[in-house]
Formats: C-alpha cells, structure tokens, sequence
C-alpha cells in the first residue's frame, strides 16, 4: 500500500497542475503551457520565504497567491490578448511557450541550478495507513487536489461568474451580444489559474523541491494527466493525475525509473485513440 500512497501524492501533484489548464482551458479558451513554469516558480518563492526569511508557511501562501494571479494576468494582457486581436489563435501556443521559457530563465538567473527543498507544515512524521506507510504531505496533497477539482466542477456550473466563462469560451461572438466581457472573463481565467499555482508553493515544495529542471518535468506529465483525464474536465484531471502517478509508481518499482514515460506515452496515445477529448472531455474543448 506504501507504493499505492506514494504513487497517488504524485498523482496529485500532476492532477493541480492539469486543473490549473483546465482553468483557462474551461475559462478563457486558451491552453496555457507556462502553468508549470508558475507553480515551480511558487516553489522557490515559498523557499525563499519559509527557509531564507524564516517567515510563517502562511505567508507564503497569501504572498504567493496574490503574485501569481498578477504575473499570470500580465501574462494574458502581453502574451494572449495582443495574439487574439489580431485572429492568430494558433500563435498562442509559441507565446505561453515563451513565457514558460522567460520564466524558466528569471528563475535560473535568480536562484541557479542548485535544488532547494523545505519542511512540511504540517510535520515530517509517516503515518501508517490501511497497511501502507504515507507521509503527512502525501495526504494533504490528494485532498487538496480532490478539493480543488470538485470545487472548480461545482463553480463552473453553479456560479454565474463560471456560468458566463463556460458561455463565452463555447461562443464569444454570442457572449459579447449579450454583454459579456470576454476578455475581463480570460483575464480572470489566467489570474485564477496563478493564484492556484501561487497558493501550491508550501505544498508542493516539501514534496518535488524546488529546481527550474522540476519545470519541464511537471509541464509535460501535466499535459498527460489533463489529456487522459479529459480537456474542460476537472474531476478527469483528477482522476488522470492520479492514474499517470500510479503508472509511474508501479513501473519505476517493478520495471525501472527508465520506463515510466514509455509506459505513460502509450497509456497517452491508447486513450487518445479511444477518446480523443480523455476520458470525461468535452468535445467542444478539444480544438482550443
């Protein structure tokens, strides 16, 4: 069972990240690959703040929150909405993928190579559970990204602020005849997305540690989770993060750490043949 945790805590990790682009995927109608670079980001701000300053986890937290919904904002005002004016929604890709790489390089510039790690909050005890051994983080991280996952599903659907989203992503033309800003709409999106992201930090620091190599890692394997799972869907992140981290799990213990992103590639390419938008996408979603 130690094996089972171990590989669901990862699972988690994957599963945040794919719900943060589930967020301007079901929000704003754009697929932003420099997610992963933000919550890596989060992870050195919160080692900066917990173990350089010596400031409360907490602070961190609420710090990082509030700065990764403004970076992530200015993200969407320089790098999307100048694209979408000019109708070049196929551009969009290269420039997350730029911000992912300006990020990447502030970060290389700022702290280095050198990877860096901080205690758990909440404690560094194991506990055991339902035979298995599980680390007090390992447990925070499933039911934060259950959480997460449940409570964006219900927003979506139930909040008019989620309703309008949903609305505007479907069709713009019509949500801007019926009044709706589209833009302010993706906007918020993108600082919805890095305030998650920003908020991880003190999370997922004591789990992956925080290196700018962690970036592409955590990018990548959250594209695969949010692909299995389902694209517009965020209970299919969780259940495709949690799935890519049991495949990792139990192939790096039984096969070998060589053979995980052969395994997860084919998982990739059998799910995407049987459903191309993942197991619970909407099909709608799928050509963003």
């Amino acid at each position: 069972m130690t094996i089972v945790w171990a590989g669901l805590s990862l699972g988690a990790v994957y599963a945040l990240i794919a719900i943060g682009y589930n967020i301007t995927m079901t929000f704003g109608g754009v697929f932003n690959l420099a997610h992963g670079a933000f919550v890596v980001l989060s992870a050195f701000f919160s080692w900066f703040v917990i173990a350089d300053q010596g400031w409360p986890w907490w602070t961190a937290a609420l710090l990082g929150a509030a700065g990764g919904a403004l970076l992530a904002g200015i993200e969407e005002l320089v790098a999307v909405r100048p694209v979408l004016r000019r109708e070049n929604g196929h551009a969009l890709l290269v420039t997350t993928v730029g911000a992912f790489v300006v990020i990447e390089g502030i970060l290389m510039a700022t702290w280095g190579e050198e990877p860096k790690s901080i205690p758990f909050f909440g404690g560094q005890e194991a506990l055991t559970l339902l035979g298995g051994r599980v680390a007090r983080v390992d447990l925070w991280l499933i039911a934060v990204a259950v959480a997460a996952g449940v409570g964006l599903h219900l927003f979506s659907r139930r909040s008019l602020w989620g309703l309008a989203a949903r609305g505007a992503t479907t069709d713009p033309d019509a949500a801007k005849l019926r009044g709706v800003n589209v833009a302010a709409l993706r906007t918020g999106a993108f600082a919805l997305a890095g305030a998650l992201a920003g908020l991880l930090g003190p999370l997922v620091t004591p789990k992956t540690g925080a290196s700018v190599g962690i970036a592409i890692t955590l990018t990548v394997f959250g594209f695969v989770a949010l692909a299995v799972g389902g694209f517009g869907s965020f209970p299919g992140s969780i259940v495709g993060g949690l799935v890519i981290g049991l495949v990792q799990s139990y192939s790096s213990r039984y096969l070998g750490v060589e053979y995980p992103p052969l395994l997860l590639f084919v998982l990739l390419l059998a799910v995407l043949v049987a459903r191309p938008t993942g197991l619970f996408g909407r099909r709608g979603l799928r050509a963003v």
